[in-house]
């Protein structure tokens, strides 16, 4: 599987990509970010990047992500990549910018990018779109050090995409899993705690129609946790909602803390 940072933010979450085994990693930039890099002529304007587009070097056999953030203008050269790679599953990992910092260029760019993005996952020339925002990840990683903020951001986002893309291809103890109409291919990544029940997002979509929990148990309290059944019933069955498809899954977990990931889905375009 392939992995293609796409600018400064998108290069720094595909490098944590690096330790997992199964991805190969591809950065794409106006600056040497090392490894397997191209780089690409700097342009002052943002259409350029479209307009004046080198093919990228890279030979691709397998699935590609794109990972890229809203408020770089290089991004306008995202959709000449997909181009290039059609013949290729695409996915796409969207960070949307804070709006406050960005000056019209930029906020054009953004609004311009995303919402093509969207309409080429809606018509399924790109098989899914994860929108992510910064503001909502850093709630949930909580408190650390203004240094370590950054990475610990974009490992984040990189782990989060690692264990969807597990729990996809893994065996699970127990499921009740639902086909998912081809048109939810909007979506974005969550957590659950698992004793309340309490969800958070990375991003806030809207018109949510379709959650799946993945509950990632710790081997101990797989076999000793005599009331875990009863419990993922009661909290599954307390999320059915009106419009919205709701299943699950249970797989064993080797670490001690167990843990539950949300993948959340809609068909309907992002602001």
């Amino acid at each position: 599987m392939n992995i293609l940072g796409l600018g400064n933010v998108g290069c720094s979450i595909a490098k944590q990509f690096a330790k997992y085994k199964q991805f190969s990693i591809h950065l794409v930039d106006t600056e040497n970010q090392g490894g397997s890099c191209f780089i690409l002529p700097e342009y002052a304007k943002a259409e350029d990047y479209e307009q004046k587009y080198i093919n990228l070097p890279f030979e691709l056999q397998d699935d590609l992500t794109i990972i890229l953030c809203g408020d770089e203008i290089m991004c306008c050269s995202s959709l000449r990549i997909l181009e290039q790679y059609k013949h290729l599953e695409l996915n796409v990992i969207y960070v949307k910018p804070d709006t406050k910092f960005l000056n019209q260029t930029q906020i054009m760019v953004d609004r311009v990018v995303s919402g093509v993005l969207q309409e080429l996952t809606r018509s399924a020339k790109i098989s899914s779109m994860f929108l992510l925002d910064f503001k909502n990840v850093s709630d949930i990683i909580g408190k650390v050090s203004l240094k370590d903020k950054e990475s610990k951001l974009h490992e984040t986002v990189a782990s989060s995409y690692y264990m969807k893309n597990m729990f996809d291809n893994i065996g699970p103890i127990l499921d009740k899993i639902i086909e998912s109409p081809a048109t939810y291919s909007i979506k974005t990544f969550g957590i659950m705690d698992l004793q309340s029940g309490e969800e958070k997002f990375f991003y806030p979509l809207d018109e949510i129609r379709e959650k799946r929990y993945n509950y990632y148990i710790s081997k101990t309290k797989l076999d000793s946790d005599v009331d875990l059944s009863d419990h993922i019933e009661h909290q599954i069955g307390s999320k059915f909602k009106e419009n919205l498809k709701v299943s699950y899954a249970v797989y064993e977990s080797p670490l001690e803390q167990s843990s539950v990931y949300i993948e959340i889905k809609t068909p309907h375009i992002q602001s």
